[in-house]
């Protein structure tokens, strides 16, 4: 049962993530990352296989909203993106359940970088490094709310691109 609800809260998460990469600006983005990182945290806890997933999304959470309330004082600067870069490799090495656990360790320090970045346009091209890393976590530890997210990603971040490309002055 705890699986079933799992795999649901995984659909769910994959919704908000598709809807935070169509945010044109990063305070949008963030607000929908925190929500899709606190459902995933969830839904990787109750598949029960995932812990260290579980883990990095919640300290995913954590770095959104960090981010969204430097960003509206207006604060920037890389030493946070520089100690939560550290504090996600610290606990992944804490929950580390086999090899794969490198996969989201990776995939999250990618998406540490991008979160702190001014430029959506930016965060959606990281996500090309990011979301194949994620993918195959997720395959290896039977997610199928974390795989369908990745691939939405992609798909989702492929769209933004598109969306709010700038336009070449002729």
């Amino acid at each position: 049962m705890l699986e079933m609800i799992g795999q649901g809260l995984g659909i769910l998460a994959v919704v908000t993530g598709f809807i935070s990469y169509q945010m044109k600006k990063p305070a949008g983005l963030l607000i929908f990352q925190l929500a899709t990182a606190l459902i995933f945290s969830a839904h990787y806890f109750c598949i029960g296989n995932a812990l260290t997933a579980a883990a990095l999304n919640f300290l995913a959470a954590v770095k959104c909203l960090f981010f969204y309330l430097r960003d509206k004082r207006g604060g920037k600067g890389n030493i946070e993106l520089i100690v939560f870069t550290v504090i996600v490799i610290i606990t992944s090495i804490l929950t580390w359940e086999a090899w794969y656990s490198a996969l989201i360790m990776g995939g999250l320090v990618v998406a540490t970088v991008s979160l702190a970045m001014p430029d959506t346009q930016k965060t959606r091209y990281c996500m090309f490094v990011k979301s194949p890393l994620c993918l195959a976590y997720n395959i290896l530890v039977g997610s199928v709310g974390g795989a369908v997210y990745e691939c939405t990603v992609l798909v989702s971040s492929i769209i933004g691109i598109i969306r709010n490309r700038k336009k070449i002055k002729d």
